[in-house]
């Protein structure tokens, strides 16, 4: 939503800090534009918003924090694995992950595949 669509719903006329923010709210919800402008008329100057909203911001970087770290965790869960032909970190690598995303992380970290990579594959490209 742009913010002179806001306007044109509201009648509001916000900051371009205080859009950014009404922006970020109406990205994170499943209401259409017109759904989130009555709400947001009703509730908008809301401090509880305003906290859930800032509460959820730092949750989803936190979480992108962590899946960054689960993914340098698969790469050396796999780097390990190939190179100590060891099952159980390559198990790991696939509870984590799944089978997909492991022999696509060999493929490209230009490892030496395993039968059990051959075999998914050979299953999925049918």
């Amino acid at each position: 939503m742009t913010q002179q669509e806001f306007k044109d719903r509201t009648g509001l006329t916000p900051t371009q800090e205080e859009f950014n923010y009404i922006h970020a709210l109406y990205m994170n919800t499943a209401l259409d534009k017109d759904e989130f402008c009555k709400d947001f008329k009703k509730h908008g100057a809301s401090s509880i918003m305003r906290e859930v909203h800032a509460v959820a911001v730092n949750f989803k970087l936190g979480l992108e924090e962590k899946n960054i770290e689960i993914s340098d965790l698969v790469d050396f869960l796999i780097g390990k694995a190939c190179t100590y032909k060891d099952p159980d970190f390559y198990k790991q690598a696939i509870r984590m992950v799944g089978q997909r995303e492991v022999t696509l992380r060999k493929i490209k970290m230009a490892l030496p595949l395993w039968d059990e990579d051959m075999d998914y594959i050979s299953m999925n490209l049918k």
